[in-house]
């Protein structure tokens, strides 16, 4: 049984609240509910406090203290409706090293999609790590100091896909609102598929865990939306990446006990990848894909294309089923294929 208080439905509805309100910096608002809600929950688990309140007697005693009016402002870091001030966080951060990098990520920055990058996504990416770097600029212009980013995209999606993070999250946004602000649909909803597969890895695999629920949110209202093809988009819901990630770290712990090395959801992920692929089976590469939706009313569908996202979701569909009992069904029925 977990101990531990749960606050992730109050940060999912001031998430939403602040969607909802529809100003124009709406998601650099949601946004600080993850960035806190990140920052607590790392504290939390670095910490080993059960509560909001046990983990502000631990890092802020002075603050418990008989008539001193604290406001309970832990609640309301965990619950997503704070920011931190400078000195709590100072505070925390020599108390448990390093717990102030959730909250000062540069990752953010690039994931507050309200400011277009007009010309300086490049200089987002390279305030990212060094393999973020690696993955998305041209290795040859990097050693000469330049930031060129690389030709093949595919190369570039499929190293961010094998670091799964808040940072390559980040820079696969980047990415995604470039192909989107100059028109080209069919990169970006190629973009698109490859951040649904980080974005599940992500919340399997990293602290970004904590917060998963509250982030697939964020992500289905502000950016899978640009992700968009010319005819139809991917048709998401939080419920089901939630149980996607699920079957995810169930199959991946499982090859884990096995003995199967790289799928301990610790390091990088680029094993873990490979179950979203057809390396493990037609189940897990259905049942972890995104259902489609077309972008026109049903009578001006062409054939070929409402064949083509309903044969999408038919797999789907089966491939969740299956995973969904705790089968392993590689191979679909011949309706299926």
């Amino acid at each position: 049984m977990n101990r531990f208080k749960s606050y992730g439905d109050t940060r999912l509805k001031q998430l939403i609240r602040r969607a909802d309100a529809g100003q124009p910096d709406s998601a650099r608002r949601a946004l600080d509910v993850l960035r806190v809600g990140l920052w607590f929950e790392e504290l939390r688990a670095q910490s080993g406090c059960e509560t909001a309140y046990g983990l502000g007697r631990l890092l802020q005693p002075q603050t418990y203290k008989e008539g001193f009016h604290h406001n309970n402002l832990w609640a309301k870091y965990a619950g997503g409706l704070h920011l931190p001030g400078a000195e709590t966080v100072r505070a925390c951060a020599e108390k448990l090293p390093g717990s102030d990098e959730p909250l000062m990520s540069p990752a953010w920055c690039a994931l507050d999609i309200s400011k277009a990058p007009k010309g300086n996504g490049d200089t987002l990416l390279r305030a990212l790590g060094p393999g973020i770097q690696t993955a998305v600029f041209d290795a040859r212009e990097l050693a000469k100091g330049r930031y060129v980013l690389r030709k093949a995209l595919g190369t570039s999606l499929r190293s961010l896909e094998g670091q799964a993070g808040l940072q390559s999250l980040a820079a696969t946004v980047l990415l995604l609102q470039d192909a989107y602000v100059n028109g080209d649909r069919s990169r970006a909803f190629t973009i698109g598929r490859s951040l649904h597969r980080t974005l599940l890895m992500a919340a399997v695999a990293s602290p970004l865990k904590f917060i998963s629920v509250e982030l697939f949110e964020f992500f289905i209202r502000y950016i899978f939306p640009m992700a968009a093809g010319e005819e139809f988009e991917m048709d998401l819901d939080r419920n089901m990446l939630q149980s996607q990630s699920e079957w995810l770290r169930r199959t991946a712990l499982n090859l884990h006990m096995r003995g199967r090395p790289g799928f301990s959801l610790v390091g990088n992920t680029r094993q873990l990848r490979r179950l979203l692929q057809l390396d493990f089976g037609f189940d897990l590469l259905y049942g972890l894909g995104p259902r489609l939706r077309t972008l026109m009313p049903s009578d001006a569908v062409r054939p070929r294309l409402s064949a083509f996202v309903a044969e999408n979701n038919a797999r789907c569909d089966w491939g969740a089923s299956v995973l969904a009992s705790g089968q392993c069904v590689r191979l679909p029925p011949d309706h299926i294929r």
